[in-house]
């Protein structure tokens, strides 16, 4: 890559040396030096041509932003009490009233000898912050009485991480385009497509980081976890010819050409190619 690929930000340096590994390509950073509404990156491929590379994420509503929050915490507050603590945090707007009502409410959980704040609410206890995080907020609580806060030399602070997922898994991927066809109509995706369309260049590539919230879990998980590849191609807006999806905690990337769809595999030694 350039040596002026320090210029672009993390997700699009990696973005562009996992396209340098799976094409064999060499990308030039271009969304620098004071250049306005252009791609990120252009690709030298193999062959001679030239690929415009566009880089955006995808992700639920909040979800980054509860990521940069929560993470500039380490992920963990003060412990709140006697025992250790888990919080999940379904929304950025939670953030403020949770971080000042935590310790309340996880003293109240200990007193009553209850793990979880649902317990206290519909057993009809009455606390404002406690009606808040069960009827209003998205986020909940639970505790751990057999692990204590403080053991020893060791202290637990409370884990603070985003609300998890869970539910069947589409293996087939039987699901991606409809799913697809919802995620590229944000508002964002259509200024990315547009600065695609005016770049000079023979093959049009969209590269996805794909957060773990961007798409429904079936479908967010059978692209991180399984092997096969989607049955027909994506909804991809025009002129983009080449869609990359790169989702979070996976070693699987997969790309749609005007070939078909191929998975690779840029984060271990070796590279697999389409199946």
């Amino acid at each position: 890559m350039s040596e002026t690929a320090h210029d672009l930000p993390a997700d699009e340096r990696h973005a562009c040396l996992v396209a340098e590994r799976v094409l064999g390509a060499r990308a030039i950073p271009w969304d620098i030096n004071g250049r306005q509404g252009v791609v990120d990156a252009m690709l030298l491929l193999p062959d001679g041509k030239k690929a415009a590379f566009e880089v955006t994420k995808l992700a639920a509503d909040g979800a980054l932003q509860i990521d940069s929050i929560l993470a500039k915490d380490g992920y963990s507050w003060p412990s709140p009490g006697r025992w250790w603590w888990s919080i999940e945090v379904g929304s950025p707007y939670d953030i403020p009233r949770l971080r000042k009502c935590y310790t309340r409410i996880a003293l109240m959980c200990e007193r009553h000898n209850v793990d979880s704040p649902y317990v206290l609410w519909r057993a009809n206890y009455e606390d404002v912050d406690l009606t808040w995080l069960v009827e209003q907020s998205s986020s909940d609580m639970h505790g751990y009485p057999s692990v204590p806060a403080v053991e020893g030399d060791v202290k637990r602070d409370a884990m603070v991480v985003p609300s998890g997922r869970g539910g069947g898994v589409d293996r087939s991927l039987s699901g991606l385009n409809s799913a697809l066809e919802s995620a590229l109509m944000r508002p964002h995706m259509a200024r990315h497509v547009e600065k695609i369309a005016k770049a000079e260049a023979d093959e049009y590539h969209l590269f996805v980081p794909l957060h773990f919230t961007a798409l429904p879990f079936s479908v967010a998980y059978g692209i991180m976890e399984g092997d096969a590849l989607p049955p027909e191609p994506p909804p991809i807006p025009s002129p983009v010819t080449h869609l990359w999806l790169a989702p979070q905690y996976s070693r699987r990337v997969i790309l749609w050409t005007p070939s078909g769809w191929q998975q690779h595999f840029p984060y271990s030694n070796s590279l697999n190619g389409g199946r």
